[in-house]
């Protein structure tokens, strides 16, 4: 017999009476040879014929059954990668059991340049015979094995490693040479490898696996030294009544890094690395237990509560990018100035709370001043120089405070204090604040109701040439008088209908009832020039400023060139885009703007003269004191020079002397307002007061 044709037949002998399910498979995926197991396999749903005759030929993917569909796509993958593919099936049984299928899918290159496939699948049901298929040591097998993404090593009872794959030994660094022969501790770091016989014995006398069967993480160690992380799994098997072990290994290091990046992440804000407020309470709430049992510790612990006013302009001017790396500088400076073992969150975007022991209240308020200078100094950040102003709260934790929420609440109470008064400072907690607090909620729950309870009114305090005394003009000025709690102070009621946000509602309020005034003194001849409202931040920034105006003059066009407003400088120049904008809008519609309490806010030229506005309202803190004040007398000289250099109208608040109306009629001041002239008055007592300069004035001989 030619020695091609012995060869063919001594093949087609091997590939018939071996074991396994053995296909060959033309580059389409044809097939073109498959033995008998291959043939029962995928005709069992034909009661087990002779399949080869009925198969041959056909394309595998068509036959409508699991090994050949899961074959099928083993195929496809090994032509896509040149490389073997391996192929797991499982098989359900009449009786409710399964059958186990694993093999893979060779690649085969003819000498004619041709690729064919060769597909093997092998029952692994019974364990023993999983282990014998494991251990055999050809080419095929070494393929799947390599193919396999974990590590996967088989020891015998006495721990030597009879077989270990590609990705056991890229995990632990060694080649395949060095590791068969060697006992498995070499893989283990102590105490591991020092009691890893022990387990093996306590097994096979108890049969109570440790680790037999279920899977656990546990460590390795590199052929380095190095020792990682590792989830191991261990299955048994038996060979001719030899017990051996198959071990799966996986590498968990890049999980348990970004378990151990998640858990960090809970608990620290991702910006700036301090603690988030949740992980802060938790850490202090510990901290503050075990001070108090403690006995004779020294110092107490102070918590302090810091905001930065106004960041979002920070932001909004330079990117927030800068704002970012400016929150990181304040974080580090915080870290500089308070005591080493201080706890620090983030509470909000621009909001902190740091918890430190400090010796006593003395020294900790000393340390809130410190921290603050330390805060608003400039920072260079991103390419930028910024100054932050930021807002201090703090609050010692005594023998009234059982746990941190309370002295949190006492140290935002504080804070709240500061930004009350203007913010840029600090403030320590004082039981008045309580009470303040109280306080504030009970009228922000009246002042909701105020309007449909009929409770606001509205008085006009006169403004009157600086020249004649005649009035000019008036300013239209909110009241509130509760039926139980009584007359409300605005400087009271005002800060909280802002924060509240209920300062919109109330302000639209405001508009509607004095232009409902001026159309009845319209009527009666004794409209003012012009009579101003002020109009909050919230309402001037909103953009339907205008609108609401028109709306509102819409039938009464006429009242347009009466109506004024009055807004204050940080008002103006919180958003000066959107500021002049809006300014521009009621120009053009005849509504004439006044900057109010100018002087006591940015005062700065640079913004004045970019604001179409058509007064100043000089603030009265810089006119109770003229002529007696030098620098008062050289600070308004100095606004009203300005102003008229701009072509603006200065209006001088809080005239209550004779004395100082001579002084700011001698600069120039156009008009003038304050007591001296009449106190906010209601509106009756307004248009008498504008009767009597209308009534003429009779010669001596007629008067009666």
């Amino acid at each position: 017999m030619p020695e091609v044709a012995f060869l063919a037949s001594l093949a087609r002998s091997l590939l018939d009476h071996t074991p396994q399910a053995l296909f060959y498979l033309d580059a389409h995926g044809h097939i073109r040879h498959l033995n008998g197991p291959a043939g029962r396999l995928l005709a069992e749903q034909d009661g087990g014929a002779d399949a080869a005759a009925v198969l041959a030929g056909r394309l595998l993917a068509e036959i409508a059954h699991p090994a050949a569909a899961a074959l099928a796509r083993a195929v496809d993958e090994a032509r896509a990668a040149a490389a073997a593919s391996p192929v797991d099936v499982v098989l359900n049984l009449p009786d409710g059991g399964h059958r186990l299928l694993t093999g893979g899918v060779v690649p085969h290159r003819h000498d004619d340049g041709t690729v064919g496939f060769l597909g093997l699948l092998h029952d692994i049901t019974d364990r023993q015979r999983i282990a014998d298929f494991l251990l055999r040591r050809d080419p095929f097998v070494n393929t799947v094995l390599n193919a396999v993404v974990d590590g996967v090593v088989i020891a015998d009872r006495a721990g030597v490693i009879r077989t270990i794959n590609q990705a056991c030994c890229q995990q632990f660094g060694y080649e395949a040479d060095e590791l068969l022969g060697q006992n498995l501790s070499v893989l283990m770091p102590p105490p591991f490898s020092r009691d890893h016989h022990k387990y093996i014995d306590s097994y096979m006398d108890t049969a109570r696996p440790k680790i037999i069967g279920i899977g656990r993480d546990s460590l390795g160690k590199r052929k380095s030294g190095a020792v990682f992380p590792i989830h191991l799994s261990v299955g048994e098997a038996r060979i001719n009544g030899e017990v051996v072990f198959v071990g799966v290994i996986r590498d968990i290091s890049d999980r348990l890094e970004a378990e151990q990046r998640a858990t960090y992440l809970a608990r620290h804000d991702a910006l700036t690395g301090v603690l988030t407020r949740s992980a802060f309470l938790d850490e202090c709430e510990s901290v503050l237990a075990n001070s108090r049992n403690v006995p004779g510790m020294e110092g107490c612990y102070a918590l302090y509560t810091l905001d930065v006013d106004q960041f979002s302009d920070v932001n909004e001017a330079f990117g927030f990018h800068v704002g970012d790396a400016a929150l990181k500088a304040l974080v580090s400076r915080v870290m500089e100035v308070l005591p080493k073992e201080t706890y620090i969150c983030r509470i909000a975007a621009d909001e902190f709370a740091a918890l430190s022991r400090v010796p006593g209240g003395q020294e900790a308020q000393e340390l809130a001043h410190t921290l603050h200078d330390r805060l608003t100094a400039s920072i260079y950040a991103e390419r930028h120089w910024v100054r932050l102003r930021v807002s201090v709260g703090g609050a010692i934790c005594d023998e009234t405070v059982q746990r941190l929420e309370e002295l949190n609440t006492k140290a935002k109470l504080a804070l709240q204090a500061v930004q009350h008064n203007g913010g840029n400072s600090v403030c320590f907690y004082t039981p008045e604040m309580a009470a303040a607090a109280t306080r504030r909620m009970l009228l922000t729950m009246h002042l909701a109701h105020a309007i449909e309870r009929n409770e606001l009114h509205l008085v006009y305090q006169p403004i009157v040439d600086a020249a004649t005394g005649h009035v000019k003009s008036a300013e239209a000025l909110l009241r509130w008088t509760h039926n139980s709690l009584g007359a409300i102070s605005p400087a009271e009621f005002i800060p909280v209908a802002e924060e509240s946000g209920l300062i919109v509602p109330i302000t639209d309020w405001v508009l509607t009832t004095a232009v409902h005034q001026m159309l009845a003194w319209e009527a009666d001849g004794v409209l003012p020039d012009r009579v101003f409202m002020n109009i909050s931040g919230q309402q001037f920034l909103r953009g339907n400023l205008t609108h609401r105006l028109q709306e509102l003059l819409r039938d009464h066009p006429q009242l347009q060139h009466h109506l004024g407003l009055e807004i204050t400088e940080q008002a103006a120049v919180r958003d000066l885009k959107a500021a002049v904008r809006t300014l521009g809008e009621l120009e053009s519609i005849g509504v004439q703007v006044a900057i109010d309490d100018f002087g006591s806010g940015y005062s700065s030229l640079s913004y004045v003269q970019q604001l179409p506005v058509a007064k100043l309202k000089i603030d009265r803190a810089f006119v109770v004191d003229v002529p007696e004040n030098a620098k008062n007398v050289a600070l308004v000289r100095a606004a009203v020079g300005m102003a008229h250099g701009l072509g603006l109208v200065t209006v001088a608040e809080g005239v209550e002397t004779a004395e100082q109306q001579r002084f700011l009629r001698s600069i120039g001041c156009d008009l003038l307002q304050g007591y001296l002239f009449g106190r906010p008055m209601a509106p009756a007592a307004l248009a008498d007061m504008i009767r009597a300069e209308q009534a003429p004035v009779l010669p001596a001989g007629d008067a009666i």
